[in-house]
């Protein structure tokens, strides 16, 4: 996979980080466009425009400092042209390290290549934040590092200061046609959702119980999904008792309600359970301890409230 472009110079004045007080902003930027609340990231390599070469948004105001205060990225999106390849689409999350600013990057798509995307289909990433595929790129921190965990990631640069947040599109070259387009609606990030549909919302098919479990698990992500569902030590039953509950449910209707209600209900719980662990480390700080599992215990408990 080539090594993705990093988009310094076309970004470098709208990616500066807006502090907390602000409001939550995605701007476009490249070839990107917005309409009806969906944002359009094309790349074009094959004409003789430069501006087109890549596209993206940049993310401001969501309240993240450090890598570490990120609990939740994601996205909704749809290659409408040709795939995922060459590490786009993705985030791109600059940091700041002792030798300069870098881009830690997170591959949307399949793993462990991040192609075979299905076209013109609208695909949910769910919570990336504690994914164990290898999709987070760090080498530009550190060589060597292009396949890692969220875990191995966070250990790397959970401390990092964080200077800007973006979704990009930049590898048109990789394809015959030279271009590459894809659709992104409803990204998140914490309790920030960016790019939201305008409108009533499509009307959505009935899910039955396995199909239901199945987008719970998207949109949460599996680390979530086993806290909210999971009983057994590893909470590897996650999906069965998930598929158990939601069979006692009245109608497929009455499943695809209860999908969206967890979802947002999700976003809450995961701004809920930062919030207490800002509070119990300062607590804990002033009487020399520190709770490790706090926020873990806080989400968990809350997910599984509104499951």
């Amino acid at each position: 996979m080539r090594r993705p472009i990093t988009l310094v110079s076309v970004a470098a004045a709208a990616a500066l980080f807006a502090t907390a007080a602000l409001a939550a902003t995605g701007t476009p930027f490249g070839g990107a466009t917005t309409s009806n609340g969906v944002l359009t990231l094309v790349s074009d390599t094959g004409d003789a425009a430069s501006a087109n070469d890549a596209s993206g948004a940049t993310l401001t105001g969501t309240g993240v400092t450090t890598f570490a205060s990120i609990a939740t990225l994601s996205a909704e999106f749809n290659v409408t042209d040709d795939d995922c390849s060459g590490g786009s689409p993705r985030f791109q999350i600059q940091v700041q390290t002792a030798s300069g600013a870098k881009n830690v990057f997170v591959y949307l798509g399949p793993a462990p290549s991040f192609t075979g995307c299905s076209p013109n289909v609208w695909i949910a990433s769910g919570n990336l934040v504690g994914s164990t595929d290898g999709r987070f790129d760090t080498s530009q921190v550190q060589t060597g590092t292009q396949v890692s965990t969220y875990a191995q990631a966070l250990a790397l640069v959970g401390s990092l200061q964080v200077t800007g947040i973006s979704l990009v599109v930049d590898s048109g070259w990789a394809f015959a046609d030279k271009e590459q387009t894809v659709q992104a609606r409803n990204v998140k990030v914490n309790a920030s959702t960016f790019f939201e549909p305008s409108g009533p919302k499509p009307p959505t098919s009935g899910l039955n119980p396995a199909q239901a479990c199945k987008k719970l698990r998207s949109d949460l992500g599996v680390e979530a999904f086993r806290m909210a569902y999971g009983t057994n030590g590893n909470k590897k039953n996650a999906f069965g008792k998930c598929v158990s509950k939601t069979a006692r449910m009245k109608s497929d209707a009455a499943r695809t309600a209860a999908v969206e209600r967890i979802g947002d209900s999700a976003d809450r719980c995961t701004e809920r359970a930062e919030s207490d662990r800002g509070k119990g480390h300062a607590k804990s700080k002033q009487h020399g301890k520190v709770k490790g599992k706090g926020r873990q215990n806080a989400l968990a408990a809350c997910l599984k409230k509104f499951a």
